[in-house]
């Protein structure tokens, strides 16, 4: 690879750049993803087992009203840690979507050894056609930050044609309080395997805040053995309740509740999440 290459893969890309590879489909690192969602002991993929149980019984009381007929669809299911707890509990309907197939085929292989009745897809909830209607719809793990405007509403507009009246959307995302410390960072280091290799390689990791969009990214720039740089760019766009109830309302969405996480604990200013409700009229 030229070194000018080098170089123009290694600027501060323009806010929500596309990175070159995305790791949720590469062979090696959706392995080390899968692993991360399922260690008990780190929030770093998936949240701890017990914050999960208490999500899952908030979701199936105070969302669900314990109703087992509603209709749930997990956006971002990953390996089934929700979908496959709330068929467990007795609901009848739960689809669970996801990007990674290594995810999504640990979680069918579960729901297998737990007699579950769980509908897994294995696509890219962005490009999915949405044909059913359900009474709830979930995005947990802050992922609604991660998407530019454009495809932030061509989401939101999907998951409102996919809810009955009354449905509800239920997720999570991040306040800039969770950036407020930050300071912008650049780290070269050499690896002779690690979550992005097998083989030796080496990374640049960079930390970026963008303060007047408040947004934040997480690069990971890899050269392995082969010459080979892939960019992988992880964005998160942080948001204020006024904001999220301004997106929220402009594509019809309506009684907004808003709580610290996703057990249904108190809000407070000094939050890092914000988990909203939002109804379709």
């Amino acid at each position: 690879m030229k070194i000018n290459e080098m170089i123009e893969k290694t600027k501060r890309p323009l806010i929500f750049e596309k990175g070159t590879s995305q790791m949720w489909v590469d062979e090696y690192i959706s392995q080390q993803m899968l692993e991360a969602h399922l260690d008990p002991n780190t929030d770093a993929a998936s949240r701890k087992p017990n914050t999960i149980d208490a999500s899952v019984k908030w979701i199936k009381e105070y969302i669900c009203g314990n109703n087992f007929e509603q209709k749930i669809l997990d956006l971002g299911c990953g390996p089934g840690l929700y979908t496959n707890r709330l068929a467990k509990l007795g609901f009848n309907s739960v689809t669970g979507v996801d990007f990674s197939s290594r995810s999504i085929e640990y979680a069918k292989y579960r729901a297998s050894e737990l007699d579950l009745s769980v509908n897994y897809v294995c696509q890219d909830y962005l490009t999915l056609e949405y044909t059913s209607s359900f009474d709830v719809v979930l995005l947990i793990y802050c992922d609604f930050g991660v998407f530019n405007e454009f495809e932030r509403r061509e989401l939101l507009n999907k998951i409102y044609n996919s809810l009955k009246p009354g449905g509800k959307i239920v997720f999570d995302v991040f306040t800039p309080n969770k950036y407020s410390n930050h300071a912008n960072s650049r780290t070269w280091t050499s690896y002779k395997g690690s979550f992005w290799r097998p083989t030796s390689h080496l990374c640049l990791d960079s930390s970026y805040w963008y303060s007047e969009e408040r947004v934040h990214l997480q690069q990971t720039i890899v050269l392995d053995d082969n010459e080979d740089i892939q960019v992988y760019n992880i964005w998160d766009q942080t948001y204020t309740i006024a904001e999220i109830s301004s997106i929220l309302g402009s594509i019809g969405f309506e009684d907004f509740e808003f709580y610290a996480d996703v057990t249904g604990r108190k809000y407070e200013e000094e939050t890092d999440v914000i988990t909203i409700i939002a109804s379709k009229k």
